[in-house]
């Protein structure tokens, strides 16, 4: 009797000290777990902030300029030299930059409407992210139409043509080249402010 009574309290003490170092094995790994939980909800609010701040920055501007995005009723496809020879021509490349009543986006805007006057679906495209370099954010305005080649872009400030292997379109996730930026750029958002297919 005495026997089992030992072997019993010996158990009792096993199984005791067994769920006290699970218990303790879970409150570490709960407490792991609630400090990344914590770090991700931090960083989730500053990505909402930020996307909040471009909504509001650009949405109102694409919400004023959303009468312009009309289909063209007889589209013209030029070739790329075509295009580029109009763009000689253009002046959109003349207005002067001055922020924040003149900027990239109105650069965009007004070569689109231009384009629009010669039958040409130019589209303005906006690119987020941040210089490779420097980590600096960046936020920058284009056109793009579809050529007799395929997709191009149009660096309005510049008259610059450009276009990515097999004229594809910029995504997400990528490191881009931009004629406006030294630096290459990561491209983290793309915005279509008006369509270009």
């Amino acid at each position: 009797m005495l026997v089992v009574a030992i072997v019993t309290v010996v158990m009792a003490s096993v199984v005791v000290i067994g769920l006290g170092t699970a218990l303790r094995m879970s409150e570490s790994a709960y407490s792991d777990l609630l400090q990344r939980f914590n770090e991700i909800s931090r960083e989730y609010e500053v990505l909402s902030s930020s996307h909040d701040l471009l909504v509001e920055k650009h949405g109102k501007l694409a919400e004023r300029y959303s009468l312009l995005d009309l289909p063209l009723k007889n589209k013209t496809i030029p070739s790329t030299s075509e295009l580029e020879l109009w763009l000689r021509i253009d002046r959109t490349d003349e207005s002067e930059y001055d922020d924040p009543d003149f900027t990239c986006l109105h650069f965009s805007v007004l070569l689109m409407l231009h384009g629009r006057a010669q039958h040409y679906d130019i589209g303005v495209v906006a690119i987020y992210g941040h210089r490779n370099e420097t980590e600096e954010p960046f936020s920058h305005s284009v056109n793009a139409i579809i050529t007799t080649e395929g997709l191009v872009y149009i660096e309005p400030q510049l008259d610059k043509v450009w276009w990515l292997e097999d004229h594809s379109e910029i995504t997400n996730g990528t490191t881009q080249d931009l004629p406006i930026s030294e630096d290459p750029i990561y491209v983290e958002g793309i915005s279509i402010f008006f369509d270009y297919r």
